[in-house]
This record gives structure tokens, sequence and C-alpha cells, in this order.
């Protein structure tokens, strides 16, 4: 695997690991209906890339912009710094794709 498509799962796997230890505050996105369907996906996501499908990559990006649905849960649920930091090593590695 190439090491942005690594650090690209490791990355999501932190939010993961987020988002499961903790409840999530879902109410100011409008993507997840509740905090199974954001698990589900992401894990979705981290699965597609580990295999080398990048199908739902501009997808995945979106979920990572400023102000987009992990943003604004981050936001919400109080972990926006580590979201900050998150992002800005997803925005490297993809730039690197």
């Amino acid at each position: 695997m190439e090491p942005s498509v690594a650090e690209i799962v490791d990355i999501i796997g932190h939010v993961l690991a987020i988002v499961r230890r903790v409840p999530q505050d879902l109410t100011w996105q409008a993507r997840y209906s509740d905090e199974r369907e954001l698990v589900d996906d992401l894990t979705d996501h981290a699965g597609r890339i580990q295999r080398g499908d990048v199908s739902r990559m501009s997808d995945l990006r979106f979920l990572f912009v400023p102000t987009g649905p992990l943003c604004e849960i981050a936001v919400s649920s109080g972990w926006l710094h580590v979201y900050a930091m998150l992002g800005n090593r997803f925005d490297e590695c993809c730039a690197r794709l």
C-alpha cells in the first residue's frame, strides 16, 4: 500500500476511535442520521481505500473539508483541535496521491 494511502486509512482510524469513544453531537450536519451511520460510512471508506478502491475518494474529501460533516461534528462534539490536525494531514496525503 502506498504511504499516502496507508496514512489516509490511519487518519480515518483516528476519527473512528474518537466517534466510537464518546457520544457525538450530530445536530449541525445533515449527512448522518445517527452515529452508527457515521461509523459505517467511515469504515466503508477505510475498507475501500485499503483495497485500492478510490471510487468514493471525492466523497471522503468532502467529509474533511472545513464546514463539512466531520468538521461540524467535531465542533459540536468538542474535538475540533484534533479534527483540524487530522484534516490537515488528510489534505497533505491527498495532495501526494
